[in-house]
């Protein structure tokens, strides 16, 4: 008869495998056994196993503690002293799995010893080995030769011995670590002992060495890391980077782990041509503000002979007696400092630094008061800069479903501070009501809405301009649309199209608006929102004379089964019945009886591509005044190609494309161009006056193998007229371990649309991570 593999139960009463084992037979083929002295063992403290040889199986009552389960081919034992499973014996104990040729616990001395093809899994992780000896409760012994996996990082290593100190100190002697597959490691961590405390969340090496390629490129005789993701004080990873400007430059962080909810790192910095700086950024969280200061500081730099500098304070706060809001305060030294010192062309082309503070809080029913200051710091060509708010007081009460009516009222008052001398400054008072009628209906809607704008200024400094006047103004308008749908295939996809037309008829008088200053007014830009708007200008220092009406329609393919949507074509055009007689000073009034056409594309094309355009048409001179279009490829595998063109006539003319694409096994190569191919005018975004050539230039190659990568950039910039800045960045990784060098990504992800890091981690495990 063959003999039935054996299950076991073992009770803990006080965290320890202990008590009597009583083995008897339940069915008539196999007579019971008890061994020997197992009847003088107290029953609270011990286990009984019943065997059924017909299921086999065995059964425990568990009478108090955590269960520990053991499983095996045969069963001994003495009572008292000792129990031992042989053949595919396994123990399992509250996440922790030990398997051996032969398992064997002693009673009196709380020990477990395993003996053969030991494997222990706890959390996933495993480690194997020839022997090993522990005792349970105090986690004490040792584990011979081991071999260890850590699927959770993706690491392994081997150790001479693994010396377990107690619950929560262990010590490995020998030990070496990596990410690589195990057969032939492309690097490899040796350390003569490695400590982990547990307890503190600390880990200590005594001479260690990293191997690449089975050279040595760098020994400590010891160091330290940590075991979690816990902020910790101590020195960050060094950063190396070369630039035109600076030349070489070596950065050292410092971090300070000041407490749970502060922090401060420290940024020692020497560079080949501008010397030693020091940076600094203090961080702070409480539960109603946080923010931090931030400063970058030169005390002598050896190009300009003198001491530069940049700060950055920022603070955002609720519930201050009610009241919520921010503040922003940002300078530098000079009107070069983002020339010389810029990493990328997002800083350089900063021209305006805000100073400002606003705070917010509801009042009564319904409305909202706003308080704030804003004030500048202009440099370069943006000089003299725009006209400061100190302060500006606002009040706003929005009314919903007012008996059907909504109802919006703004009162502003602010008082504005010229950037130069000379020029009209003083107090502005503006009060806003609107009161529409919104019917919105299934398929249909038509909102009409008539508001009054009232306006009184008192200057300080007149100019030639009077110093009060006062404006009041009526508008009214009424917008409408309709939705139509229908089911209909595109490319072989059933889709429900929709078609949705749209009139806006808006009417405001004329006022001579000439007397009046313009504190921070502009013409609105020309596109599909402002088409709805009741204003051409941006600000409340002009108010349009409009009678006109503009006219859209859009179409959109969306999926039936997710609403997502596929594709969207819209089109629009606004006719005016009377000539424009507001104007700014130094802008031109408008002569046209109709706007310029606008239309706009977008959608999915399917394999990854996609498409965005949008065109103005000018009727009147039969020219294209503006043009943009982007096309993308995304596919799953990784690869991103973007092609882009942007147009706008004496102001913007460039193009883009940027790019992500394997060109080698393990390598890719990265890049993007932007260039610009107009020669006047002010480009918009980086606010430097166009000239034709490269504004942003990247290059770049990426490598990955299973355990390592690197990174090569290099990036090219204006930061001014007739004014560019060349950065190399080099970075070399070990997975899992550390990154080492300058980092490329914020400048690749900003570059490129659609980059993601390298996952150089595996995903968060599943609650059944590491279950066997």
């Amino acid at each position: 008869m063959r003999r039935p593999r054996i299950r076991t139960i073992l009770a803990l009463s006080t965290g320890l495998l202990a008590g009597s084992l009583t083995v008897g037979g339940a069915a008539a083929q196999e007579p019971a056994v008890q061994l020997p002295g197992s009847a003088a063992a107290p029953a609270a403290a011990g286990f009984v196993l019943k065997l059924d040889p017909q299921l086999g199986e065995a059964r425990a009552d568990v009478e108090e503690g955590r269960p520990v389960y053991g499983m095996g081919d045969r069963l001994s034992g003495r009572s008292g002293r000792d129990t031992t499973l042989e053949g595919n014996a396994e123990v399992r104990k509250a996440g922790t799995v030990i398997r051996a040729d032969r398992l064997t616990y002693y009673e009196a001395d709380d020990e477990l010893m395993a003996v053969g093809s030991v494997r222990v899994t706890r959390q996933g992780n495993v480690f194997t080995g020839p022997q090993l000896q522990l005792k349970l409760s105090a986690n004490e012994g040792w584990f011979a030769s081991p071999s260890y996996y850590l699927p959770q990082y993706g690491g392994r290593g081997r150790a001479e011995r693994i010396d377990f100190l107690g619950p929560d100190l262990t010590r490995l002697h020998r030990a070496s670590y990596t990410t690589c597959e195990p057969d032939d490691p492309d690097w490899i961590l040796l350390s003569e002992t490695l400590t982990i405390d547990e307890a503190s969340g600390n880990g200590t090496g005594r001479s260690a060495s990293l191997y690449f390629k089975g050279v040595k490129v760098l020994a400590a005789p010891v160091f330290a890391f940590p075991l979690s993701d816990e902020r910790r004080s101590g020195f960050l990873v060094p950063s190396l980077s070369i630039n035109s400007r600076s030349g070489g430059e070596v950065t050292v962080p410092y971090y300070w782990n000041i407490a749970p909810n502060h922090d401060f790192t420290l940024y020692p910095r020497v560079t080949a041509r501008r010397g030693v700086q020091v940076g600094g950024e203090f961080r702070y969280l409480e539960p109603t503000f946080f923010g931090g200061v931030r400063f970058d500081l030169n005390p002598h730099d050896p190009k300009t002979h003198s001491s530069r500098y940049l700060y950055d304070l920022n603070n955002t706060f609720t519930d201050w007696a009610g009241w919520g809001g921010s503040w922003l305060v940002r300078g530098v030294s000079d009107d070069d400092y983002f020339v010389d010192y810029s990493r990328s062309i997002v800083s350089s082309s900063e021209r305006v630094l805000p100073r400002t503070f606003h705070a917010s809080r509801p009042v009564g029913r319904d409305w909202t008061v706003l308080f704030s200051i804003q004030k500048w710091q202009s440099i370069l060509d943006a000089r003299p800069g725009p006209y400061e708010r100190v302060p500006q007081l606002q009040l706003r009460q929005v009314l919903r479903d007012l008996g059907g009516f909504d109802v919006d009222t703004t009162i502003d008052a602010t008082q504005f501070a010229a950037p130069v001398a000379g020029q009209p400054e003083g107090w502005r008072l503006v009060a806003h009501p609107q009161l529409s009628y919104p019917i919105v209906r299934p398929g249909w809607s038509i909102v009409p809405r008539v508001s009054l704008h009232a306006t009184s200024y008192q200057l300080t400094e007149a100019a030639t301009l009077p110093e009060s006047s006062t404006r009041v103004l009526p508008t009214w308008s009424v917008d409408s649309g309709l939705v139509f749908e229908r089911p209909t295939r595109f490319f072989g996809r059933e889709l429900t199209q929709t078609l949705e037309p749209r009139l806006f008829y808006v009417r405001t008088l004329f006022r001579d608006q000439s007397e009046h200053p313009v504190f921070d007014t502009t013409v609105a830009d020309f596109n599909f929102a402002q088409l709805f708007s009741d204003n051409t200008f941006v600000g409340n220092d002009r108010i349009a004379d409009v009678d006109q009406l503009t006219a859209a329609a859009l179409s959109r393919l969306i999926d039936p089964a997710t609403g997502a949507e596929r594709f969207r074509f819209a089109v629009g055009q606004r006719v005016y019945f009377s000539r424009q007689r507001v104007t700014i000073p130094g802008v031109a009034p408008r002569t046209d009886e109709r706007s310029d056409i606008l239309l706009a594309a977008a959608g999915e094309v399917g394999g990854g591509m996609s498409f965005d355009t949008g065109l103005q048409y000018s009727v009147r001179d039969g020219d294209v005044p503006r043009f943009s279009a982007l096309w993308r490829y995304r596919p799953d595998d990784g690869r991103i190609l973007n092609l882009g063109l942007r147009y706008r006539r004496d102001e913007l003319g460039q193009f883009d494309t940027s790019f992500r694409w394997p060109v080698a096994a393990r390598w890719v190569m990265l890049g993007r161009l932007n260039y610009s191919f107009l020669n006047e005018g002010i480009d918009p975004i980086s606010r430097i006056p166009n000239e034709r050539g490269v504004i942003e230039a990247v290059l770049g190659f990426e490598y990955r193998s299973c355990c390592w990568g690197t990174n090569f950039v290099v990036q090219r910039f204006r930061t001014a007229q007739g004014q560019s800045t060349t950065a190399f960045f080099v970075q070399f990784e070990l997975k899992g371990v550390a990154r080492i060098g300058s980092d490329p990504f914020g400048i690749l992800r900003r570059n490129i649309p659609g980059y993601r890091l390298p996952n150089d981690r595996p995903e968060l495990p599943s609650r059944y991570f590491g279950y066997e």
